[in-house]
């Protein structure tokens, strides 16, 4: 019985293999993980390098980095014809680099890309449009990526050998040589959009998290609501009387974790890490139920598993769930002093003040 189940699952997971190139990586930045946890995105480049890897990016004042667009395009704010545009002037730009594989750190704007992908290969006429709109617009002229990866899939494909040539931690509890137990929560707009064309594994067997958690010596968890939506939404988390779907969804995750005592939760969308990480205080605030799981985007775990400082460049201070007792169960060494001190060096409460007056002194305040 066990060989058949162990065929079927082989067999349906040939469906969902996926292409992912070793090099040649343009990177899109997100909006929210920029801003909420620095720290992650900031990693990013550093691993890159460290593997010897080309890449390029778009952050100068010529070309400038650009919002995807893709959180008004779903908050119903943004028309599909504005995002088509942005997502093409983007794509422009990493050709004109000379990178072929375009990879997003927000899984938002992965969707909205492979869309994009998709509307070109079955509207007929619309890339004549664009193209004609790219030029009109800023100049530029664009071609359909030949790979469109996250990079999340990035350290997918080279977790052994980040694993065996960088790590010097485990997921695996000092004291007694368990496995930490990894709840990994895949963004749907990675998985569920287009589930047997571009995820690591689709919805069914969605390997890009749980593959890093188990080779960096982790234990999956399986749970009921392991694939439920974290509740972002968009349009739940921008309109305040819907906020307590957001609230709810996180609430009935929790509740299906908690009875197998998960030691963190592994994201790879900025949207779920946010609401995973900051919800569980609005529960307990609302509840007094206290689960506070720690969570991490894959890109924070790999950094302090190689041994990367926790506050200078992991940035766990910006985390509301403390991240330290998960440090603590692995051994990983920090210096508590810098807690409250931003990747700056200048402490938080500080940096905070001096934003007020120097708004208050342009007349913004």
């Amino acid at each position: 019985m066990n060989v058949i189940h162990h065929e079927g699952r082989e067999s349906a997971w040939q469906r969902y293999v996926k292409d992912i190139p070793d090099n040649n990586y343009f990177l899109t930045l997100s909006c929210i993980l920029g801003t909420l946890y620095p720290g992650s995105e900031a990693m990013v480049p550093k691993l890159y390098d460290l593997l010897g890897l080309n890449w390029g990016t778009s952050t100068d004042a010529q070309s400038g980095w650009t919002c995807c667009s893709a959180i008004g395009y779903h908050g119903d704010i943004v028309p599909i014809e504005a995002t088509l545009l942005t997502i093409a002037r983007l794509w422009s730009i990493a050709q004109e680099a000379g990178m072929d594989a375009v990879t997003p750190t927000c899984v938002t704007s992965f969707g909205a890309y492979c869309e994009c992908k998709d509307l070109y290969e079955h509207e007929p006429g619309l890339k004549k449009k664009m193209d004609r709109l790219l030029k009109e617009s800023c100049g530029r002229e664009f071609e359909i990526p030949k790979y469109l990866v996250h990079t999340s899939d990035v350290y997918y494909r080279y977790r052994n050998r980040i694993r065996d040539e960088f790590m010097k931690f485990q997921l695996v509890e000092e004291k007694t040589g368990r496995p930490l137990r990894v709840v990994d929560h895949v963004g749907c707009h990675y998985s569920k959009l287009f589930p047997e064309k571009h995820a690591m594994g689709g919805v069914d067997y969605c390997e890009v998290l749980s593959g890093m958690a188990k080779a960096w010596g982790g234990e999956n968890v399986e749970y009921p609501e392991r694939r439920h939506c974290c509740g972002m939404g968009f349009r739940q988390c921008m309109i305040s009387p819907n906020r307590g779907a957001t609230m709810a969804s996180v609430y009935k995750k929790m509740k299906s974790m908690a009875p197998f005592q998960p030691d963190l939760i592994l994201t790879n969308c900025p949207g779920c890490q946010v609401f995973l990480d900051k919800e569980q205080w609005a529960i307990y605030e609302m509840t007094g139920e206290e689960y506070f799981v720690p969570v991490l985007t894959y890109q924070e775990l790999a950094g302090l598993l190689m041994g990367w400082d926790p506050y200078n460049t992991a940035g766990i201070q910006f985390h509301t769930v403390p991240v330290e007792p998960l440090l603590d169960k692995i051994g990983i060494p920090y210096d508590p002093s810098k807690a409250w001190v931003g990747l700056d060096g200048r402490p938080l409460e500080a940096a905070a003040e001096m934003e007020l007056v120097s708004a208050g002194e342009s007349g913004n305040g």
